[in-house]
């Protein structure tokens, strides 16, 4: 059963730089870096109006729990999606992110959203993640989504560094 999360933050900066900044490829590499990507390929482009973010990280599964690990072997490769639309009357930018996990039932699926607030932008990051192993799966989602949330949380606080300057 799909595992729901809900993170939210402020960043210091109106909905479209803050959009810039995430889309920047230099951005994405560190973003790559403090999430220790041993190997990393970021593609950005624009599809009909949508900005489109391919992302591919290898990892090491040693700073997953056991029982994940377990599974991938010494190294995993996260391939993610990001797609944001374009801008809304009031400046808000909505998204979707898709992240798996290569040759593993891992599947995390959200709706982003940066809003326009006093002083900045929210971000908001909604969605499930999803193990598809029979009797186990749930305890792995449990078990990594903390892991996965601050790394969340790291990226956000390395935008909120490169937007205040």
């Amino acid at each position: 059963m799909p595992t729901p999360f809900t993170e939210r933050s402020s960043l210091p900066a109106p909905p479209e730089a803050a959009l810039a900044l995430l889309v920047d490829p230099d951005f994405l590499a560190e973003r790559a870096r403090i999430s220790k990507a041993v190997e990393h390929e970021e593609d950005v482009r624009d599809e009909d109006g949508t900005t489109v973010v391919r992302s591919t990280r290898t990892v090491s599964t040693s700073v997953l729990p056991r029982v994940a690990a377990g599974f991938m072997g010494g190294t995993a490769v996260v391939e993610q999606v990001e797609r944001w639309a374009p801008a809304a009357a009031d400046g808000t930018r909505e998204g979707t992110l898709e992240l798996t996990v290569r040759g593993a039932p891992v599947r995390l699926q959200a709706t982003s959203r940066l809003s326009p607030v006093e002083g900045g932008c929210e971000f908001e990051l909604s969605g499930t993640l999803t193990v598809q192993v029979p009797f186990i799966g749930g305890g792995v989602e449990q078990a990594v989504l903390p892991g996965l949330l601050q790394l969340v949380r790291s990226e956000v606080q390395l935008a909120r560094e490169r937007l205040a300057g």
